[in-house]
């Protein structure tokens, strides 16, 4: 299983090779990678449960892409990117494992 993940998400990288940069981009916008405590997905929401949202920028976000940006509370936002949310929540959890 782990292994087809793997070729699915070299796939993707092949399919849009500037997703590391865009995955880069939405981290530095949602406060940097030491904010993140996990991520996740949906069909088209990236879900994201942070130290903090009030380090969250709404306005970068948007520009790179998201349609809406949903704070839950102090330490949950969504971000509605539509189809890329799953690869870009996979691609922002392998960054938080190769910091552990």
């Amino acid at each position: 299983m782990l292994n087809r993940l793997r070729q699915f998400f070299h796939f993707l990288t092949k399919t849009n090779p500037n997703i590391e940069q865009e995955v880069d981009d939405v981290i530095a916008a949602l406060g940097g990678l030491d904010n993140i405590l996990q991520s996740g997905a949906c069909a088209t929401r990236l879900r994201m449960h942070l130290n903090d949202t009030g380090r969250v920028d709404s306005e970068a976000l948007k520009q790179l892409g998201a349609f809406g940006v949903v704070r839950l509370d102090k330490q949950n936002v969504q971000v509605i990117f539509g189809l890329k949310a799953n690869s870009y929540s996979q691609l922002i959890e392998q960054k938080l494992q190769q910091l552990k």
